[in-house]
């Protein structure tokens, strides 16, 4: 029987301030947060270890002036190195792996008050938009468990979703905090790059990935971004906080926006109707929340984006599986991993340095064209992904084309494998679901995905919204507007949990 029947209404800000009055302690948060955790990870498989030992030490040992003081904490098993705490990065390989001492983020989330319990799943080495391993198996959507949660960041968005901790701990390279928070119906934010002053993600991608959080509401996104961008001070405040932090932009009222509607995939695949009206509902309540709002179009080729994001990306996991195997002192083709990170390894040996350089260029100049477009918009607004939630098994290769991949490798025709055609092939099989959140990883823009939609079925559907580099504040004020107007916080999946 839950003892904190009410824990579900509160964000992590509210959670904190009853723990700072002494109105609930954070060994009772802990108890509370467990206590859900056992209810739903059965059914969805969203948490792969747990150490309740290692909270009860941040409990003993937390400052009551902190940010996020005893608030129960869920961490994304990806690149966050805790001492003594198991790091897998979603794979085989390094399931046995424990870090000898915290990274420097790990030190800041410590300092910042979270409980941090466990942690979450995620596809191997995040490469995956939908989060399924051979090391730790699927994690379902609570809002109907033949679907998949998405990825990479699928086990916190679940975590989030069915209230077990009002945020957890995420990163995004290419929409994996924004693709399952649409999947889950939560609140997905990814900053502006270069903001963490804790983390130093520049050799990710080629700076594309960002960690931040999967939260409930809208303040706690923007008061972890302060946390993490060095804004807290000595004088910060939740109830009145200073003008130049973004938790301050998620409590004011701004200037009128002007926001362009985009419904039309980048790389010119369908767009499901159900995603199209996510993002048009989104438009009618920015309309009458006073901005304007007009339909525009994209204005850079779309698929040679995406082709060289994918080249980037192949390019990027050849070095991961390199750095992992003089890690362990073994051949890389010792290593434990999965056939499909085995395969597009082995293809990014096969990049040369001029590819990576003209995938960069690309890059770059689709960054300009964004920043003319942000001239005559604050706001670009499309749908977060372009079809309803996907099946575990959706962008499994089929037998053909698993036996192809194999004869590729020996053959030794994968090093070769990079080209137009097949990354045209690559866009086909793996982008046509997701064709609008990687524009803002490679050009570094602030990006959110706001649950406003949910369709007859009771599936979530997000709307996104992009902003010029740096204007994130911006993306915080309208996310709150639309928070107030329209709240999700009671939208919590049937099955999530019960509360008797």
């Amino acid at each position: 029987m839950n003892k904190f029947p009410e824990y579900e209404q509160y964000d992590a800000l509210a959670l904190a301030e009853l723990v700072r009055k002494g109105e609930v302690s954070a060994k009772e948060l802990l108890a509370e947060a467990n206590e859900r955790l056992s209810k739903i990870n059965h059914k969805y498989n969203a948490v792969i270890y747990q150490d309740n030992s290692f909270a009860e030490t941040l409990i003993n040992n937390l400052d009551k002036n902190s940010l996020f003081c005893g608030v129960p904490f869920l961490v994304k098993d990806l690149m966050l190195a805790f001492k003594g705490m198991p790091m897998s990065n979603g794979t085989n390989a390094m399931k046995s792996y424990v870090p000898n001492d915290n990274n420097r983020m790990a030190d800041q989330l410590n300092s910042a008050g979270l409980i941090t319990f466990g942690k979450t799943t995620t596809s191997e080495f995040g490469n995956s938009p939908i989060t399924k391993t051979t090391a730790f198996g699927a994690t379902l959507n609570p809002w109907d468990i033949s679907k998949n949660s998405g990825g990479s960041s699928g086990g916190s968005s679940v975590v989030v979703a069915s209230r077990v901790v009002p945020m957890a701990y995420s990163s995004d390279g290419g929409g994996s905090i924004r693709l399952p928070a649409s999947y889950c119906g939560i609140f997905g934010f990814k900053p502006s790059q270069g903001l963490n002053q804790y983390e130093d993600m520049t050799k990710a991608w080629a700076g594309a990935v960002v960690s931040h959080v999967s939260t409930i509401s809208v303040r706690d996104s923007a008061a972890y971004l302060d946390m993490v961008a060095g804004n807290l001070g000595n004088d910060y405040s939740v109830l009145n906080p200073k003008q130049n932090s973004y938790l301050f932009s998620a409590t004011c009222e701004e200037k009128k926006l002007k926001i362009g509607l985009i419904t039309e995939s980048p790389i010119k695949t369908k767009v499901h109707a159900e995603c199209i009206k996510s993002a048009e509902l989104a438009a009618k309540y920015c309309e009458d929340l006073g901005h304007d709002v007009e339909t525009t179009q994209w204005n850079f080729d779309g698929r040679e984006l995406m082709r060289a994001f994918i080249t980037i990306v192949i390019n990027c996991t050849h070095g991961n599986i390199t750095d992992m195997a003089t890690l362990f002192k073994i051949k890389e083709n010792e290593l434990d991993i999965e056939f499909n990170t085995k395969f597009m390894s082995i293809a990014g040996s096969g990049i040369s340095q001029d590819q990576v350089n003209q995938a960069l260029k690309i890059w770059k100049t689709a960054s300009q064209k964004m920043s003319i477009l942000h001239q005559k918009y604050d706001v670009i607004l499309t749908p977060t992904v372009a079809t309803l939630p996907l099946r575990s098994n959706d962008l499994d290769f089929n037998v053909f084309e698993k036996l192809l991949l194999k004869f590729m490798i020996v053959t030794g025709l994968a090093k070769k494998a990079i080209n137009k055609n097949t990354l045209e092939i690559l866009i086909e099989k793996l982008l046509y679901h997701m064709p609008f959140t990687p524009i803002a990883n490679i050009t570094g823009q602030p990006a959110m995905s706001v649950p406003l939609y949910w369709d007859q079925n009771g599936l979530p559907h997000g709307a996104h919204f992009m902003a010029e580099v740096g204007n994130d504040k911006i993306l915080f004020m309208l996310a709150k507007q639309l928070e107030s107007e329209h709240p999700w916080r009671n939208k919590i999946p049937n099955s999530s949990i019960c509360i008797t």
